[in-house]
């Protein structure tokens, strides 16, 4: 972002320097209002361009859900993204640097199945989702911090659960495969 965010002042500058220069020519008419009326449109679009996307994602209105039992995010759509504690697997921090997206990063809550939710850094600052991610035994908050740092597009893993512990009983090939059930014994009379 900082290097569209550099670019973005840059040429609001210029838009602001062309509108200033050609203001006082078109006030007294040795030339056209063109040149200022563009110029001005041209650093207006640049500098309304951050409220205007953050509004339209307020106006896609998603919602989120936080509870002891899990994180559900609802889609404007109608659609829903959902996920238990019990069933997360991993976090990722996805930084999109540069992109001309209106979130800088995006939370990737991945669980078991087809369960998980991709959560944007605004929904995600107003329920506090940071604070519930902490909770996680062993959550990398540096890595937060070196994502936030970085230049380019990223994906950095937060936090990963333990393997599954408990018994297995490894079973032969044969024992899998599908064997009809047995018949019941039958009894004379």
């Amino acid at each position: 972002m900082a290097n569209s965010s550099s670019m973005r002042r840059v040429w609001m500058g210029l838009s602001l320097a062309v509108a200033v220069l050609s203001f006082y020519p078109a006030w007294t008419q040795r030339t056209s209002w063109w040149f200022f009326g563009i110029a001005t449109t041209v650093f207006m679009v640049f500098l309304l361009e951050p409220w205007l996307l953050t509004w339209e994602i307020r106006k896609r209105n998603d919602s989120l859900q936080i509870t002891d039992e899990g994180v559900l995010r609802r889609l404007a759509n109608g659609n829903t993204e959902y996920v238990r504690w019990v069933d997360l697997r991993e976090v990722e921090l996805v930084t999109t640097h540069g992109m001309n997206v209106a979130e800088d990063y995006f939370y990737v809550l991945a669980g078991t199945g087809k369960s998980g939710a991709i959560i944007g850094q605004h929904l995600a600052a107003q329920h506090d989702l940071l604070s519930h991610l902490a909770k996680l035994p062993g959550f990398d908050h540096r890595g937060i911090a070196s994502a936030m740092g970085a230049t380019g597009n990223q994906r950095v893993l937060l936090w990963r659960a333990k393997p599954l512990e408990g018994q297995a009983e490894l079973l032969a090939p044969r024992a899998i495969e599908h064997q009809p059930p047995a018949e019941p014994p039958r009894t004379l009379h």
